[in-house]
Formats: C-alpha cells, sequence, structure tokens
C-alpha cells in the first residue's frame, strides 16, 4: 500500500513540474541516435550517402532538401574527418 501511495505522489510530483526547464526531455539524446542509426539503416544509397543522412539528422537539416551541390559540399568537407573513411588501410602490402 505504501508503495501504491509512494507512486502516485510521484506521478503527480513529475506531472506538475514536468514543463519545468530544470526537467529532463522525454527523449534522450542516446534514443535519439538509436532512431537516427535505424533510419540511416534503412536508407538506400552509398555509405557516404548514409553518413551525410546521419549528420543531416543529428544536425536537424532535411536530407532531401540539400541541392547536389550542397551534397557534394558536404561529402567534400566530411571526408576531411578522420572519422570517416574506410577503416581498412588503402596502402599496399610489401
Amino acid at each position: 500500500m505504501v508503495l501504491d501511495d509512494l507512486n502516485r505522489i510521484i506521478r503527480d510530483i513529475r506531472e506538475a513540474h514536468k514543463k519545468d526547464s530544470e526537467s529532463a526531455p522525454q527523449t534522450t539524446v542516446a534514443d535519439e541516435l538509436k532512431e537516427n542509426l535505424e533510419a540511416v539503416e534503412n536508407f538506400k544509397g552509398s555509405q557516404d550517402e548514409k553518413l551525410v543522412v546521419l549528420y543531416c539528422k543529428q544536425l536537424g537539416i532535411n536530407y532531401k532538401n540539400l541541392s547536389d551541390e550542397e551534397f557534394r559540399w558536404l561529402i567534400r568537407i566530411l571526408k576531411k574527418s578522420k572519422k570517416m573513411g574506410t577503416p581498412i588501410s588503402q596502402r599496399k602490402k610489401r
């Protein structure tokens, strides 16, 4: 019985302070990233396109609104990152 009372009190407090600036958001960054990764996984396109879609989703940019030129520039910029590229070394083996 005490547990039921405590649960009601906690629920009431949570509802009363739901919109306070200090309240935690309903979805976490991890939840958003997981959703974005799942959406990118189902995206039909090259690895570069998938990475661009992921970055756009994370930044709140509508990928479909990018012009071809903007897409190419974004790929060029992202390729400067050490994190973007193939994990397999492209060096010739001796």
